[in-house]
């Protein structure tokens, strides 16, 4: 298994607060990774330094490396605008945006430079298939995207993101807004997307982390208490914290 993103000594500060502590591990190219620990532990912190968001506020700091195939995301001389296009992000309320439902999957190739009419209208077509809303909005393309769903809005979100092809995808609580049933077209969408995306979501639901991610971290206080398979964390954890969260008793 190859790792596409090497997270090595990391702290991080907001101002002279440090929020994250030395954290090394390596996320494997193609599965699903789950950070999971209870509110304020750091794990969308974490989340946000792999697409450095971060850096639209004043005061934060970086220290250690993050190598997104052997290059250091986090060199002063890192084009952002690629970065983020490489690691794309989904939030957790949808954000659509107000433009036609084919505009919004195309925004992103636009600012690429692409400008073909005929690339633009498959590259959108794919991205929409492979977000499994294709057939939903098929016939309404030229709709403004503000009249889907939410559990739509959040797959528009998603194939506006494949769009450009990113070797990553973060997930910020990208469920915890919607229905059950929009839920689970998600997590299927997560699942079926793997082998054309790495993905790392932060979920607060742990049946969620147990039913869809190959590899679960385990954060506490700033800390990478454990990381491993997620068979492991979930069944026979290495770490006496791990175990006590996992199975309800603190978080």
């Amino acid at each position: 298994m190859n790792s596409i993103l090497q997270i090595k000594n990391l702290n991080f500060y907001y101002g002279n607060s440090i929020a994250l502590k030395n954290i090394s591990m390596e996320i494997i190219e193609n599965k699903i990774t789950a950070l999971i620990g209870p509110s304020g532990c750091g794990k969308t912190t974490l989340l946000r330094c792999f697409n450095r968001m971060h850096d639209l506020y004043h005061n934060n700091k970086y220290e250690g490396k993050i190598l997104l195939n052997g290059e250091n995301i986090l060199a002063n001389n890192n084009d952002l605008i690629k970065l983020r296009s490489d690691i794309g992000m989904v939030f957790q309320k949808p954000t659509a945006f107000p433009m036609t439902i084919f505009d919004n999957v195309s925004y992103g190739l636009k600012l690429k430079g692409i400008k073909n009419k005929t690339e633009l209208k498959d590259r959108v077509e794919k991205a929409l298939k492979d977000a499994a809303i294709w057939e939903e909005v098929e016939s309404r393309l030229e709709h403004q995207a503000s009249g889907l769903s939410g559990g739509q809005q959040q797959r528009l979100v998603i194939a506006r993101a494949l769009a450009v092809e990113p070797k990553i995808l973060l997930f910020d609580e990208p469920t915890s807004a919607l229905d059950p049933i929009s839920t689970s077209k998600i997590e299927e969408l997560m699942y079926s997307i793997k082998n054309l995306v790495t993905i790392i979501i932060v979920t607060h639901n742990m049946q969620q982390a147990a039913r869809i991610s190959d590899f679960t971290a385990f954060m506490y206080l700033g800390e990478l208490i454990e990381f491993d398979v997620t068979a492991s964390i979930f069944t026979n954890p290495n770490q006496k914290l791990t175990e006590e969260y996992v199975s309800g008793r603190f978080g």
